[in-house]
């Protein structure tokens, strides 16, 4: 289901990303399907595949196949979730979570494997982002075309003017050695309090980070998706997966509220550096 919902927005991508309430029009149906079915949460009927598919442009008799092979699959799934029994293991993707719950993880083997796919999920977001970056160098330090899109599409999106309650909120760890802030960083910050100010959906702040290495940096989107990101080494180096399950989501968004709950906003950190 994962897989197919990959290719669903894929085809989104390629005819210019039309918004999901567009799409919602043109299909004749509630935008929260079209939604549901782009992330996952939903494998669409062959009816609602083929609004889409026409939505988007393409001849619905190219994706039959695709389709089919998609239901069957989720069809074998549903009817043995323990893939046979006494059989062959289960796959890497797909460890066992407890009872009788699978989860599919996409593996990202490289930063702009891992950055593209983020952005994506950031571009269909509905109305929550939560994101961490906590790393030994800023943002702007790191030069692929995937990652400077995925921060620039985290501001466009809660920039835009909807009528959807939107929030992005962002923790940034600042690396600091006996007290003292890491200077690249304080003067991206600087300049990220600058270019924020104005987006009434968007808030940071800070976590003071003294360990000498990158933390483990998670997107959260909406309640559906999570993406882990392990960096280190190179400066551009940088892998990951994500996973599209409620409860794992759960997990994760309780971790951020922990963490967020006791940081000061960019601001007032940075009113405190300059005192």
């Amino acid at each position: 289901m994962a897989a197919f919902a990959e290719q669903l927005r894929e085809l989104r991508l390629r005819c210019f990303e039309p918004t999901e309430a567009r799409l919602a029009l043109q299909m004749k149906c509630g935008r929260s399907s079209v939604s549901a079915m782009l992330n996952g949460r939903r494998f669409p009927s062959w009816e609602l595949t083929c609004a889409f598919v026409t939505a988007c442009g393409e001849q619905p008799g190219d994706w039959l196949d695709r389709w089919r092979d998609a239901k069957r699959r989720l069809d074998a799934l549903r009817r043995d979730p323990d893939g046979g029994g006494a059989g062959p293991a289960r796959p890497a993707a797909l460890p066992d979570a407890g009872g009788d719950a699978l989860l599919a993880a996409t593996w990202y083997r490289s930063n702009p494997e891992f950055y593209s796919a983020a952005a994506r999920s950031v571009r269909s977001a509905r109305s929550e982002i939560r994101v961490t970056y906590t790393r030994r160098y800023p943002p702007d330090q790191y030069t692929t075309k995937a990652s400077a899109d995925y921060f620039a599409d985290i501001l466009a999106w809660a920039r835009e003017d909807t009528e959807d309650q939107r929030s992005v909120r962002r923790i940034i760890g600042v690396p600091e050695t006996d007290g003292v802030p890491d200077k690249h960083v304080l003067a991206w910050a600087r300049r990220h309090r600058e270019e924020t100010a104005a987006i009434l959906n968007y808030e940071a702040s800070v976590l003071r980070w003294t360990a000498a290495a990158d933390g483990l940096n998670m997107a959260l989107i909406d309640d559906s998706v999570v993406f882990l990101a392990f960096s280190g080494g190179a400066r551009q180096k940088l892998n990951g997966f994500s996973v599209q399950d409620r409860t794992y989501m759960s997990y994760f968004a309780a971790y951020f509220e922990q963490l967020w709950t006791p940081l000061q906003p960019l601001g007032d950190y940075l009113d405190d550096v300059q005192r």
